[in-house]
C-alpha cells in the first residue's frame, strides 16, 4: 500500500482551472459562486443584519433564499429573487416580537427591503420568520419558542438563468420591467412556472457569477462590521428552478464531487451525497483565531462557529443514512448534536497552553464562544447576545485559541485507473470568524466610542489518501 499525507490550508481550497467548475464542486478564493453561504445573522443585541447579493453577468438569476435557524438549520424563511444583469438585491434583518399564532410576543425577526429587484413573493418586507420547521409534525424535540430564529445561518442558490421574454420582466431597467406579471407565472393552475419550471429558463454553468457580503451593525452602540460569503462553484449545471415555497435547492442537491488542491496536485474526490461534497470544502481538523479581552479599553471577544451541512448527517429529517453519519460522531437530541474540540489556548507571549478547560463541545448548527476572565452566569454572550453560547475562561488578557477537532470521515474512490484509493479527511465541515468589540470613554469631552472589528477564522485540514500498491 502506498500511504500519502497532505496537511492542506482551507485557504488552498481552490479551483484548478475554468474547467474544473464542470467536474466538481469547489470553493472559489475570489468570492464569486453559484451557492453563497452566510455563516452567520442576527437581531440579538440590538444588532441588525444587512444583506447584499450582487450579480456579476449580464443573465437575469433565478435565486432561492433561506434563513436556517441557529439551533438545527431548520429553515424559517424561504423565497425566491430574480436578480437582473448587474443587479444587486439588499436586505435587512431586524428584531421584533412574533403575531404568529400560538408565538405571540415571542422574541423573532422581520425581513425590511425596499429592492426593487423581483422577488416572490413581491410584497416579501415585513415578513415576518415563521416557525412551520419547528412544530406540528415537522417539530425536532428542541425548544419551539421564536427566540431559535433570533440566530442563524443564509444560503443562497442559483436555480438557473431566466431567458427570454420572462427576463425583461425581472430586469428594472428594461420597459417591460413588470415583477408583478413575473410573479403571475407562479400562480395555479394556470401560470406557466406552475406548469412547467423550465419554461423559459436555461441551465447554470457552474461559474454562477454572484457575490454577497452581511453587515452586522449595532446604530446604538456605534459599530459596524462586515464579511464576505463563502462562494462555491460548480454545485449544479442542471435547472433546479423550485416554487418560491420549496426548501429546493440545498446544499444536498447538487455534484457528489468535490476538487481539492493537496498541496502538490489537485484531486476529484468522490462522495456518496452532494452534502459531503459541501462539506469536505470546509473541513478544518484545526480552527485558530485571536481573542483580546482588556479592560482598560473595555475589549470583548467572540467567536462564530457554523457547519452549513450538520443536519443532513444528525437529524433523522434530512439525514439519508442512519445518524448520526461521519465525520459527526453524535445524533440530535433535545440538547441538539454535541461534537468535542480539544482547546489549546495560549497568551501572546509564553506559548504555553494556559487553557484551564481541556475540551469544549459546539452543539448547534450555529455555536458562539464567549471569551472570558470569569463566568458571569448569563445565559447569552455579552457581545452578540447570542442563545447559543458557551464561555471559554482564560487568564490573559490576549492570545489566541486553537480548536482541534479529531473526527474524521473516509470515501472510496474508484475512478483512478480502475484501482479504488482511501480518500480520509479529518475535522469538521465549518465556518465563521472571531468578532472583536472595544469601548473608549476616555475621549475628550466626555464623549463614549465603540469599535470593532471582524476576522475570518484560520484553520487546516488533514486529508490522508491511501492508494493500493503498483
Amino acid at each position: 500500500m502506498k500511504k500519502t499525507n497532505h496537511m492542506i490550508s482551507l485557504i488552498m481550497i481552490m479551483m484548478f482551472s475554468v474547467n474544473s467548475v464542470n467536474a466538481a464542486v469547489s470553493l472559489n478564493q475570489k468570492g464569486i459562486g453559484q451557492v453563497l453561504i452566510f455563516p452567520y445573522y442576527t437581531v440579538n443585541n440590538d444588532i441588525n443584519t444587512l444583506i447584499s447579493i450582487t450579480n456579476t453577468t449580464d443573465k437575469v438569476k433565478a435565486l432561492k433564499i433561506r434563513f436556517l435557524e441557529g439551533k438545527n438549520n431548520r429553515d424559517t424563511l424561504i423565497f425566491n429573487i430574480y436578480l437582473g444583469p448587474h443587479d444587486i438585491w439588499t436586505g435587512a434583518l431586524v428584531s421584533t416580537n412574533s403575531t404568529i399564532q400560538g408565538h405571540e410576543g415571542e422574541d423573532s425577526v422581520k425581513l425590511i427591503t425596499n429592492d426593487a429587484s423581483c422577488t416572490v413573493p413581491t410584497n416579501i418586507t415585513g415578513q415576518e420568520f415563521l416557525p412551520f420547521a419547528l412544530e406540528g409534525e415537522f417539530a425536532d424535540g428542541i425548544d419551539a419558542n421564536m427566540s431559535r430564529v433570533t440566530e442563524g445561518q443564509i444560503h443562497i442558490f442559483e436555480m438557473g438563468n431566466v431567458v427570454a421574454d420572462f427576463a425583461d420582466l425581472a430586469s428594472p431597467g428594461h420597459e417591460n420591467f413588470d415583477c408583478q406579471a413575473l410573479q403571475s407565472n407562479w400562480l395555479t393552475p394556470s401560470g406557466a412556472w406552475t406548469l412547467d419550471t423550465t419554461q423559459n429558463m436555461t441551465a447554470p454553468d457552474g461559474s454562477g457569477g454572484l457575490f454577497g457580503s452581511v453587515s452586522l451593525i449595532d446604530v446604538a452602540d456605534g459599530f459596524d462590521v462586515s464579511y464576505n460569503a463563502d462562494a462555491i462553484q460548480g454545485y449544479s449545471h442542471v435547472i433546479q428552478h423550485e416554487t418560491p415555497a420549496s426548501p429546493l435547492p440545498s446544499l444536498n442537491s447538487g455534484s457528489t464531487s468535490e476538487s481539492v488542491y493537496t498541496g502538490q496536485l489537485v484531486t476529484i474526490i468522490p462522495w456518496d451525497h452532494p452534502f459531503q461534497a459541501i462539506s469536505s470544502l470546509f473541513m478544518m481538523n484545526n480552527l485558530y483565531s485571536e481573542y483580546i479581552l482588556d479592560g482598560g479599553i473595555g475589549a470583548n471577544t467572540e467567536w462564530v462557529t457554523s457547519f452549513p451541512t450538520k443536519s443532513y448527517y444528525v437529524d433523522p429529517a434530512f439525514a439519508p443514512e442512519a445518524v448520526p453519519m461521519a465525520p459527526f460522531t453524535a445524533a440530535l437530541d433535545t440538547t441538539g448534536a454535541c461534537e468535542s474540540a480539544q482547546i489549546e489556548l495560549y497568551n501572546r507571549e509564553t506559548g504555553i497552553n494556559i487553557a484551564g478547560q481541556d475540551t469544549i463541545d459546539l452543539c448547534w448548527g450555529t455555536n458562539i464562544f464567549e471569551f472570558t476572565k470569569e463566568l458571569d452566569g448569563n445565559e447569552t454572550s455579552l457581545l452578540l447576545g447570542s442563545n447559543n453560547a458557551t464561555a471559554i475562561t482564560t487568564s490573559s488578557d490576549t492570545g489566541w485559541l486553537n480548536l482541534e477537532f479529531n473526527q474524521a470521515v473516509t470515501t472510496m474512490d474508484v475512478s483512478v485507473n480502475n484501482n479504488p484509493r482511501s480518500i480520509t479527511i479529518n475535522g469538521l465541515p465549518m465556518a465563521g470568524f472571531a468578532m472583536q468589540r472595544y469601548v473608549n470613554g476616555n475621549l475628550e469631552g466626555g464623549i463614549l466610542a465603540n469599535y470593532a472589528g471582524l476576522f475570518t477564522h484560520k484553520g487546516s485540514s488533514e486529508i490522508s489518501i491511501i492508494s493500493p500498491a503498483q
